[in-house]
């Protein structure tokens, strides 16, 4: 039995719609395009059409699978040291080297889900703390 068509349409709609792609801050590649390359004139604008739409593709493209995945390594990487690694201030040093094989086998599986939710959903990158 097959889910009815408008089902799975809505499924896919609610589930892209929260996308990173669909947030201004997170299209680097597209909004460079759009500062760099728009024409003043609207007469030049709709002639760059035929050309501007596959250009545009490709730029969220890129932006969809090289450049956010890209810049989400470090943000992950960042998070993921904050919830392991960095030791409470009520934690003991035996605590510590108790837990740190766990840690160290949760790490990667942190990582891959932070960076996973990074790529897929708009989250704000994460303040630098010097």
């Amino acid at each position: 039995m097959r889910p009815p068509l408008l089902t799975l349409f809505l499924f896919c709609s609610l589930g892209l719609s929260g996308c990173t792609v669909f947030d201004d801050d997170h299209r680097r590649t597209l909004n460079w395009l759009d500062e760099s390359l728009t024409p003043e004139s609207a007469g030049t604008r709709y002639a760059l059409l035929p050309v501007a739409v596959p250009v545009g593709v490709v730029g969220l493209a890129s932006d969809m699978l090289v450049v956010n995945p890209v810049l989400a390594i470090d943000d992950a990487w960042g998070d993921t040291v904050e919830l392991l690694w960095t030791p409470d201030e009520d934690s003991s040093n035996l605590r510590r080297v108790l837990v740190a094989p766990f840690t160290a086998l949760a790490t990667p599986v942190v990582f891959a889900g932070d960076w996973l939710a990074r790529c897929l959903f708009p989250i704000d990158p994460r303040e630098d703390e010097e």
